[in-house]
């Protein structure tokens, strides 16, 4: 009999300023994407009404986001390394969709002047492409 211990019950204890380090340095970026995405939605004064829900559920990913910034290292340790390998992987999706529909949005508003839509840019993000936009805000509902 063995008394070395198996690799299932072997425990990695990361060093505590790691595993902040680790979920900020992902949590950060995708705040600032969302930021900008807010950013690049606010200055689009007529938004159609799926482009203002997409804005609250930015916001509430950004709080989500947020308060994953200020948890401490000590509760990290507790949360343990299955919730933090999956707030990486969720934090690294938030951004990956805010990166991919600004963008989308970039593409569908580039005939739009001073936070103006144009009728073809309305009739695009309005109507056209109305399921991607619930799409990525389904995404982020998931996220917050």
């Amino acid at each position: 009999m063995s008394l070395s211990p198996s690799p299932l019950t072997t425990t990695v204890i990361m060093d505590p300023l790691s595993i902040t380090a680790a979920v900020v340095g992902i949590a950060a970026p995708a705040a600032h994407c969302i930021h900008l995405l807010l950013g690049d939605l606010q200055k689009i004064v007529d938004a159609p009404e799926t482009l203002a829900s997409l804005k609250r559920d930015l916001l509430s990913v950004d709080q989500a986001l947020a308060s994953l910034q200020a948890i401490s290292d000590p509760q990290w340790k507790l949360l343990g390394e299955t919730v933090i390998s999956q707030s990486k992987a969720a934090t690294i999706s938030c951004k990956e969709s805010c990166d991919r529909f600004r963008t989308a949005l970039g593409r569908w508003t580039r005939h739009s002047e001073d936070g103006k839509l144009s009728l073809r840019d309305r009739a695009m993000v309005g109507f056209i492409k109305q399921g991607y936009v619930r799409s990525i805000s389904e995404q982020q509902d998931h996220l917050s």
